[in-house]
């Protein structure tokens, strides 16, 4: 069983945010005085931005984003930003979650108002401007220095375009030098809802690995039938099937987070599952079962994929499966920085939200061919246990033991059997078409 390290160094986009986001607080001390944000435009103007660090965490006034030529409404506890017609930012005041363009995205801390002005993270034009409109912005952590190019641009499908420093050459003809670029479909993100939907048959053919997760184990067993079913043995059973399964399908991988009664805390399930795929193509699939001791008629199967729960149904389930995260306070310390790599590495998973959701859909189909429940569908929550898989993610509830004939049967070694089969079958299916292409550009003809 693989165990997970508890000293790591942040690295990549996660490093990147980190130095982003505490270069304000470090400069403010360093200096004595407020920090500030260098703005450079692609004219060759700047403007320093004072930063705030009245929350405890680095932000700057809305009024930025105005003076970026971005359009900022504030409306019942919510903020509007949008550009150009063509992108569509919605956050809410005290809360780090927001939309864009629809995909939910999350910064480590929330925007909020003080006085007569609104207040973004400083985050949002560190790290997300430069990473959804890379063509636009671009943010030097070591300098503080935010490169902006004409958000105009995107109006007219220039928002892959290099951004200059200074307003040469390059700046004076946009348009130009975009033109044969526009409707290229390379430029189609491997990620967006629109590749997953058209994906066709990968190319890739090297080792992809499936992480399998038997949720809880050890002395959290998870939920309980009223006969003492426990949630934990129910996952272990059905995880081991599922990795009997798959290890003889060619060129896959099987790594699994437990093989036994085992403790594994929910936080360190994903890292566990991120190291272990490296930079392969992977999914993490998570094993449990539900329980409502409220409403004993609910029964059914349901799979989840990362994203803001929408339902009250959904919420519940998400604070379910993310109890255990009380179990073990200390792997949360300050030292270690486990919630902030949470995080973090959340920014990223969103990225593959879309693939999840298809996912997902693959094992409800799948599980609906056998189990005698209903389908309840692919549903949505802020998971835990999900959000440092940096890969496509899914949590499969398989019926739940507040029922006492669904209990009975998610028991039976019949169903465990029956129940991996399908889930087997669902990551092979889901493989066929992931990674997209050849794993780095957007899908490729079909042959």
């Amino acid at each position: 069983m693989i165990r997970a390290s508890r000293a790591r160094p942040a690295t990549g986009r996660i490093a990147f945010a980190l130095a982003a986001c505490s270069y304000a607080a470090g400069l403010g001390e360093a200096a004595g005085q407020q920090p500030v944000l260098t703005v450079e435009r692609e004219d060759g103007s700047s403007s320093n931005v004072t930063v705030s660090l009245d929350r405890g965490f680095a932000a700057v006034g809305t009024d930025v984003l105005t003076d970026l030529g971005w359009t900022v409404v504030e409306s019942g506890g919510g903020l509007t930003i949008s550009a150009a017609g063509e992108i569509h930012v919605a956050m809410r005041l005290s809360s780090p979650f927001f939309r864009w363009d629809g995909v939910v995205l999350q910064m480590t801390d929330a925007p909020y108002r003080a006085g007569r002005r609104s207040y973004v993270p400083l985050q949002f034009l560190s790290d997300f401007l430069p990473r959804r409109l890379p063509g636009l912005y671009d943010f030097a952590d070591e300098s503080g220095r935010l490169r902006a190019g004409d958000v105009a641009l995107l109006a007219t499908g220039g928002a892959s375009a290099g951004v200059t420093g200074g307003g040469g050459e390059s700046g004076a003809t946009p348009t130009a030098d975009l033109a044969p670029t526009v409707d290229a479909e390379p430029a189609l993100d491997p990620n967006s809802a629109e590749a997953v939907r058209l994906a066709r048959p990968s190319t890739y053919d090297g080792t992809r690995v499936v992480v399998i997760d038997a949720g809880h184990g050890g002395e959290d067993p998870g939920s309980l039938s009223q006969s003492g079913i426990r949630e934990k043995d129910v996952a272990l059973a059905v995880a081991l099937r599922v990795a009997e399964e798959l290890r003889g399908v060619e060129d896959l991988e099987i790594v699994m987070i437990r093989d036994d009664d085992t403790f594994v805390d929910v936080w360190e399930r994903g890292l566990i599952a991120t190291r272990a795929k490296g930079e392969r193509p992977g999914l993490f699939v998570s094993i449990h079962a539900n329980s409502f001791p409220a409403r004993r008629e609910a029964r059914g199967f349901e799979t989840y994929f990362l994203s803001d729960a929408r339902t009250e149904h959904e919420r519940r389930v998400s604070a379910i499966e993310n109890a255990p995260m009380s179990r073990n306070p200390a792997s949360r310390d300050s030292e270690t920085g486990e919630d902030l790599d949470f995080i973090f590495r959340d920014l990223t998973n969103y990225d593959h939200a879309h693939w999840s959701e298809d996912l997902a859909a693959l094992v409800q189909e799948e599980l609906d061919d056998f189990h005698p429940g209903p389908n309840r569908g692919v549903k949505q929550g802020v998971l835990a246990v999900l959000t440092n898989a940096l890969m496509p993610s899914v949590l499969i509830e398989l019926g739940y033991l507040s029922n006492q004939a669904e209990a009975r049967v998610l028991n039976e070694s019949d169903f465990h059997d029956q129940a991996a089969e399908a889930i087997a079958e669902a990551v092979v299916r889901f493989f066929e078409r992931y990674p997209p292409g050849n794993g780095t550009g957007a899908p490729e003809p079909s042959r």
